[in-house]
């Protein structure tokens, strides 16, 4: 009689364990599921800023003022009639500059 009640009792605790083992699992699985998926939603949200920034960028570069821009900074040219001043030498040191 003693050994049913051992038997009995050694199963229960076996699938007591099995199953606080398999919730614990499952826990883990999601909490790193909804980390994933967190990573995930601030990856796609950067690469939606960066298309819309390259969309605005391309809708300036559309314009006049966006293509007078293109012609300065990337071609070096200039409006006819503008005087172009090249400063040379060096850039004086910040910190002596500036009196304190």
């Amino acid at each position: 009689m003693k050994l049913r009640w051992v038997a009995f009792w050694a199963m229960v605790v076996t699938a007591a364990a099995m199953l606080v083992t398999s919730a614990l699992n499952e826990f883990r699985r999601q909490r790193r599921m909804d980390e994933l998926m967190e990573e995930k939603v601030e990856a796609l949200r950067q690469a939606q800023d960066r298309l819309n920034r390259l969309r605005d960028r391309v809708e300036f570069f559309k314009t006049e003022e966006g293509q007078a821009w293109i012609a300065r900074e990337k071609l070096n040219m200039a409006f006819s009639g503008e005087e172009i001043y090249k400063i040379e030498g060096e850039l004086p040191d910040v910190d002596r500059a500036v009196p304190k």
